[in-house]
């Protein structure tokens, strides 16, 4: 199969041709020139450059011209560039048929065109002269016909129709608005704001002859200040050597960060943070948020 041909072909028909491997080709007009003895006329030569829009058009092409599958065509153009760039290495030339040859330059692909190549651009249709224009327009055009309108009606029932179901729409919504807001405001009573107050606890007297043997008078439990601030020591990884768990506590690079053990198989990386008892529940999941260990515990 001949790529070579095919790339030119599709080069001349579309002005651009890409190459996998080799760059994309581009068809260049060079405006006339003088020179200093007579006025040259326009020439065309092809560019490559580095890059270009991938595509399957010239394997399509290729497969279109000779009845063959896409694939089996862009793997024979692949073929063809691996060859061109080890044949350009070698200092070796590769023609393409009619418009030039493959150089390799620096160690860049160049692109040498042809000095006997010649392109003519296709040619820009002929004017019609006076007398072919007047029997063209002499010839009755062709006008559309169009039935004619009917008669409107004097009511648009659709459009009326139409209102009557957003003004029924509305209507609901408003009404249930309304619905809404007023028993909403029937359930919602304004709250009073209640001083704390200490209830001094009483605790009973028990009648200490009246305890049967073998049981232990249970005491009251203690309130709790939660807003009191303690230190709390928070597990935050788990490992099966000390030597991860030292590198993680040195990766982290925190102050409160130390490493305990847990027995003779874990090792526990832990974090102290000073909070109130009742803000435990949200640095745990701070924690987990922030360290990325989803088994945050209180270590005890």
């Amino acid at each position: 199969m001949d790529i070579a041909k095919y790339i030119g072909l599709f080069l001349l028909k579309n002005h651009f041709c890409y190459v996998h491997g080799l760059g994309n080709m581009e068809l260049n007009k060079r405006p006339a020139m003088y020179d200093g003895t007579s006025l040259q006329a326009p020439s065309y030569e092809v560019v490559v450059t580095p890059g270009g829009s991938i595509d399957d058009n010239l394997a399509n092409f290729i497969a279109t011209n000779e009845q063959i599958s896409i694939s089996k065509a862009a793997n024979e153009l692949r073929e063809f560039s691996i060859q061109t760039r080890k044949d350009i290495a070698d200092g070796k030339e590769v023609q393409i048929p009619g418009i030039g040859k493959f150089v390799e330059e620096g160690g860049r692909v160049m692109f040498i065109t042809d000095a006997n190549f010649k392109y003519t651009p296709a040619g820009i249709p002929i004017i019609r002269n006076s007398k072919q224009l007047e029997e063209q327009n002499a010839k009755p055009a062709h006008k559309p016909s169009y039935p004619a309108p009917h008669k409107a009606d004097s009511i648009n029932w659709s459009m009326v129709i139409l209102v009557i179901v957003l003004l029924i729409i509305l209507g609901g919504g408003a009404y249930g608005i309304y619905y809404y807001t007023t028993h909403n405001n029937e359930a919602t009573q304004p709250v009073t704001a209640v001083k704390d107050t200490v209830v001094p606890m009483q605790v009973p007297v028990t009648d200490t002859m009246q305890l049967k043997k073998d049981t232990v008078a249970v005491s009251a439990p203690l309130p709790v200040d939660t807003l009191q601030v303690n230190a709390y020591k928070w597990v935050i990884g788990t490992y099966r050597s000390k030597d991860k768990a030292d590198k993680r506590m040195k990766n982290l690079n925190l102050a409160g960060v130390e490493v305990a053990e847990k027995d003779s198989a874990d090792y526990l990386v832990l974090v102290t943070v000073n909070s109130r008892i009742a803000d435990t529940l949200h640095v745990k999941d701070s924690l987990k948020r922030y360290f990325g260990y989803n088994n945050v515990l209180l270590y005890k």
